[in-house]
């Protein structure tokens, strides 16, 4: 009777917990999360829902082994389900503490259960977890499954990775033609920068320089992706090596210098050494005929014309320059470029959101958003958090991007961000902050 009356009780209490969890995880706050959704049962008690949730609070507290252990705990509920989606975010957490050889065991089971909806997830951490551990060849076979894997929303990405294990492999040639295919098959969800990069790492193990510098410039070109420590490192080995090509062209193709050739003296040029040089306020003005004075007159007229013409022809060559920079303003205009920028904006917003400076943040959101709208974007952005984008669908007015957030206490949430024109039409302001809960970690 007493346990009875207990299960009833506690079922009531479980219920109210793991539903403030759930509010609290979509809110941003995962420590409130975790510590709700761990009291909602003990620990012996088996309750899938409550763990896997927790799982993810604690992923994006960077408390990875505590995730693990939620994770295989939510498995032990063979009533909940979602064995592929748990094996996945196990094996996640897993490769974050350094295991990789478990996390590959996790990945490599979860891709074996055939209601698991996302398979592509689980290859894309196998593949990973497998490079890690240096097995090139594995992890190709893995990011291939990937890529070919019809519910993955940007295959592109996946053959990037295969790119890199082709590298790995001495396989530049093939590294080449992969990218080659990612970037031609990119799609919005897929970073093309990131592939150009890669193609450039490529291209420069194929010892094609020229064409390597060329994609690391494409995919740098909008100043916000940054190159990794290696890819660099490998552009500035591609430079290296144009620079020093083009020394040895320069060398061959000089001409070679003269032998033997008489000296010269400077005073000189005529070649009457020892004869005094002409007095440089003799212009010879008193010796002229009066017709050699008529032609000279003519001369300094004609000269004198044209000086007349210079400051027009300045001021043309200056109307010139103004309509080419009004152009390419408007160029950089409708290709979403704006001061300050969405990167900009982004992480101004966030840090002064995160110093509790609201009326300096709302500075940042669209004037046309109403106070509880404004009030709920600045009480989404976690406490001490910072903010890059990752990609962006830009146009002239209005741009969404793919936000990376590193919390304050480890571990990453994305979000997707909608930029709008700020109220000078020149800079761009924030006017939707959501996260994205189709993120591979939020299963």
């Amino acid at each position: 009777m007493s346990r009875s009356f207990t299960s009833k009780k506690g079922t009531s209490l479980n219920s109210q917990l793991i539903q403030q969890g759930r509010a609290a995880y979509r809110a941003g706050d995962f420590s409130a999360a975790a510590q709700m959704l761990g009291a909602a049962k003990t620990p012996s008690e088996i309750m899938g829902e409550a763990d896997h949730l927790r799982g993810n609070a604690l992923m994006h507290l960077g408390m990875y082994a505590e995730a693990a252990e939620a994770y295989a705990a939510a498995l032990n509920d063979g009533t909940y389900g979602k064995r592929g989606a748990l094996l996945t975010n196990r094996g996640k957490a897993l490769a974050a503490v350094g295991d990789y050889t478990t996390a590959a065991q996790a990945f490599s089971a979860a891709t074996q259960d055939a209601s698991y909806a996302t398979p592509f997830k689980a290859y894309l951490g196998l593949g990973n977890a497998l490079f890690q551990s240096g097995d090139y060849a594995n992890a190709g076979t893995a990011f291939r499954q990937a890529a070919i894997d019809g519910a993955n929303p940007a295959p592109a990405a996946a053959l990037g990775e295969l790119g890199r294990c082709f590298i790995k492999l001495g396989r530049p040639a093939d590294a080449v033609e992969t990218y080659r295919t990612a970037i031609d098959f990119a799609g919005p969800r897929d970073d093309s920068r990131a592939l150009n990069a890669g193609m450039g790492e490529a291209l420069s193990a194929a010892g094609r320089p020229s064409e390597a510098l060329d994609a690391f410039n494409t995919a740098t070109a909008d100043g916000i992706y940054q190159l990794t420590p290696e890819q660099a490192d490998e552009l500035a080995r591609v430079q290296d090596s144009l620079a020093a090509l083009s020394a040895q062209t320069a060398m061959a193709t000089a001409p070679a210098p003269a032998m033997d050739a008489p000296a010269v003296d400077p005073l000189d040029p005529a070649g009457q050494t020892g004869q005094f040089m002409p007095d440089p306020s003799d212009t010879g003005f008193f010796t002229l005929s009066e017709s050699e004075m008529v032609q000279q007159d003519r001369k300094e007229a004609k000269v004198r014309r044209r000086h007349r013409h210079t400051g027009l022809k300045v001021f043309l060559v200056l109307l010139l320059l103004i309509v080419l920079a009004v152009g390419g303003l408007g160029f950089a205009y409708t290709r979403g470029l704006g001061f300050p920028s969405q990167e900009s904006v982004l992480t101004d917003l966030f840090q002064a959101a995160g110093d509790g400076d609201t009326a300096k943040a709302e500075s940042y959101l669209a004037t046309n958003l109403s106070e509880d709208a404004k009030s709920m974007i600045i009480s989404s952005i976690p406490q001490g958090a910072t903010a890059s984008i990752e990609g962006m669908d830009q146009s002239m007015t209005e741009t969404t991007a793919k936000v990376k957030v590193s919390l304050s206490k480890g571990g990453e949430q994305e979000y997707i961000v909608k930029f709008v024109r700020s109220d000078n039409h020149v800079g761009w302001a924030v006017s939707s902050l959501d996260i994205d809960f189709s993120a591979a970690d939020n299963q």
